[in-house]
């Protein structure tokens, strides 16, 4: 669905035709681009940086790993691109829009359209049916009732659900719900999906096959980022970047 014009014009417009003369040839296959982002927090009056000047690529259909201990800058970075929070400094670019520079008013609305979530926890709701949490993520997007049920009905067949559309999140395995979430971050047909420790509360089976369904996305042109701390995980995606004390290695 095209961004709704500010000032008549849309959101992607201009960032595109900004950013179309610096990423040149390769403008059509790079989905984000982070620029020395950074992020800095005070502690009373001592500043505590939890980011430094991170620089990052990512391609579309990238399969992304974030590894780094406890307190490394993970989680920090993974907000930022969510606009959950925002940068001291630095810009991030996504699918022709700099985020860092959306009004407040509207990146609701970026996220909404632009960037799916998968948590560790799931955040389904428990009052409603698998169908009805994936429907849910479309009812602000201006899709019919119709086409919402179309869509989240097909989603969770794709992802082997097919007759789990009318079980509650407790009527369903770990596995089987965080498929669930999936399908609901997959609904706005995302330009990036932020995955933060996605197989943390799962068994090692149902790892593998959440791991297995996020390269067949990404194959299919999906590009996704996986916070983890599971070498396992990491091993599987096309790219690993390490982050230690607000530092990024690609």
């Amino acid at each position: 669905m095209p961004d709704a014009g500010i000032g008549g014009e849309s959101l992607e417009t201009k960032e595109k035709d900004e950013n179309k003369n610096r990423w040149g040839n390769e403008g059509q296959k790079v989905i984000m681009l982070v620029e020395n982002l950074s992020k800095t927090y005070m502690q009373g009056k001592i500043p505590v940086h939890a980011l430094r000047c991170a620089c990052i690529t990512v391609r579309k259909g990238d399969l992304l790993a974030i590894m780094g201990p406890s307190g490394s800058g993970k989680s920090t970075l993974l907000a930022l691109i969510g606009t959950l929070e925002k940068a001291t400094d630095g810009k991030i670019i996504l699918d022709g829009i700099d985020l860092t520079s959306v009004p407040e008013n509207l990146l609701p609305r970026v996220r909404r359209e632009k960037i799916g979530f998968i948590f560790q926890h799931y955040n389904l709701v428990p009052t409603l049916s698998a169908l009805e949490n994936v429907e849910l993520a479309m009812r602000f997007s201006k899709v019919t009732k119709k086409d919402r049920r179309e869509r989240a009905k097909s989603l969770l067949e794709d992802l082997g659900l097919g007759d789990r559309l009318n079980h509650k999140p407790a009527e369903l395995s770990g596995g089987e719900q965080q498929r669930v979430s999936i399908a609901r971050a997959l609904a706005n047909k995302p330009a990036l999906i932020l995955a933060d420790e996605p197989t943390g509360e799962v068994d090692t089976k149902t790892r593998d096959s959440i791991i297995r369904v996020f390269k067949e996305l990404s194959q299919k042109g999906q590009t996704i980022i996986v916070v983890t701390h599971d070498p396992e995980v990491a091993k599987e995606c096309s790219r690993v970047l390490r982050i230690r004390d607000g530092m990024i290695k690609d």
